[in-house]
C-alpha cells in the first residue's frame, strides 16, 4: 500500500503541484488548486488525468488489504431481509469492543462489528495513522464501502436499511463514508467524533446525501475529541442542508453511555 501512496504523491507533484504552485492561484491548498486548474483550458486535461490516477491509486491500495475481519450477531427477530448496523471501533481497539453493545441495539437488526485495517499492537487496530490520515481515511472508506456491499449480499440484508456507526476514530470514518458514499447507507451515527477537511464533499450535496439520516452523540466533558469539535461537525452538516439529530451527554467523557445507547436504539427504530 505504501508504494501506491508514494506513486500517488509523485503523480500529484509532477502534474499538479509543480505547475500550479507558481502562485497562479494564490492558494496553499492542493485541492483548491486542482479544482481551479479545471477552469483553465491548458490545465484541464492534466488535472482530470491526475484526479483519475489518484483515485485509481486509492482503489488499488484498498484492494491490497486482506478482507476485513468482523463479528456478527444475527437478528433475534428474523425477517427475509433484515436491517443492518455496522460498527467501527476507536483507536487501539478491535472488533470485540463495540460488539459488546449488540444487546442494546434493536432485536431485528443484523449487527456487524469490524476490525480496522492498520495494526497498532497485539489485538489493537486503527482506521488511520496520524502521519497519513487523509490517505488512510480514503483507503479505509473504500474498504468499508466494499464491505457494506459484501455484507448485504452475504446475509441478504436490506440494502435500503444499512446504518453505519462508529466511536472516536470509527466516528470519523463514519463521517467519511456517509458524506462521500451516501448511496450505500440509510443513516450514520458518529459517536464522539469530528470532521477533518478532507472528508468534506467537493460538490453540492447529492440527493442521496440529502436523504441521509444522521444521529450524532457527544459528551460535553470529552477531553480527547472535544465537545466543540462535535458541535463544529454538526454545524457543517447543517450548512449542507442536512438535518442531524444531535445529542449532548452532560458530564460524559470520551466514552459511550447507557443513555446514549438507548437514544441510538430509539433512533434506529424510528427510522427503520
Amino acid at each position: 500500500m505504501q508504494i501506491y501512496i508514494v506513486f500517488e504523491y509523485i503523480i500529484l507533484k509532477q502534474y499538479i503541484l509543480v505547475p500550479l504552485f507558481d502562485f497562479r492561484y494564490k492558494t496553499s491548498s492542493p485541492i483548491i488548486a486542482i479544482f481551479e486548474s479545471l477552469k483553465q483550458p491548458q490545465m484541464k486535461c492534466k488535472s482530470i488525468v491526475t484526479i483519475l490516477l489518484c483515485l485509481f491509486c486509492h482503489v488499488i491500495s484498498a484492494q491490497s488489504f486482506p478482507p476485513l475481519k468482523y463479528l456478527v450477531q444475527k437478528p433475534a427477530i428474523t425477517s427475509p431481509h433484515p436491517p443492518v448496523i455496522i460498527l467501527l471501533h476507536g483507536y487501539g481497539s478491535n472488533e470485540a469492543d463495540l460488539f459488546a453493545l449488540k444487546d442494546n441495539l434493536p432485536k431485528n437488526f443484523l449487527v456487524i462489528s469490524v476490525r480496522g485495517p492498520f495494526p497498532v499492537a497485539k489485538d489493537a487496530y486503527q482506521w488511520y495513522r496520524r502521519e497519513t490520515i487523509n490517505n488512510d481515511l480514503k483507503t479505509s472508506s473504500l474498504l468499508i464501502q466494499n464491505f457494506i456491499t459484501d455484507i448485504v449480499n452475504k446475509y441478504h440484508a436490506d440494502a435500503g436499511n444499512v446504518y453505519l456507526s462508529g466511536f472516536s476514530q470509527g466516528a470519523m470514518l463514519t463521517y467519511e463514508v456517509g458524506l462521500n458514499a451516501p448511496q450505500l447507507l440509510k443513516g450514520i451515527a458518529p459517536l464522539s467524533g469530528r470532521l477533518v477537511e478532507s472528508m468534506k464533499p467537493q460538490e453540492a450535496p447529492s440527493e442521496a446525501l440529502k436523504k441521509l439520516r444522521i444521529f450524532v452523540g457527544h459528551g460535553d466533558a470529552d477531553n480527547r475529541i472535544l465537545y466543540s469539535q462535535g458541535v463544529d461537525a454538526v454545524n457543517y452538516l447543517k450548512k449542507l442542508q442536512l438535518s442531524p439529530e444531535f445529542h449532548t451527554y452532560k458530564g460524559m467523557t470520551h466514552s459511550i453511555s447507557e443513555q446514549e445507547l438507548k437514544d441510538l436504539a430509539a433512533w434506529l427504530n424510528d427510522h427503520t
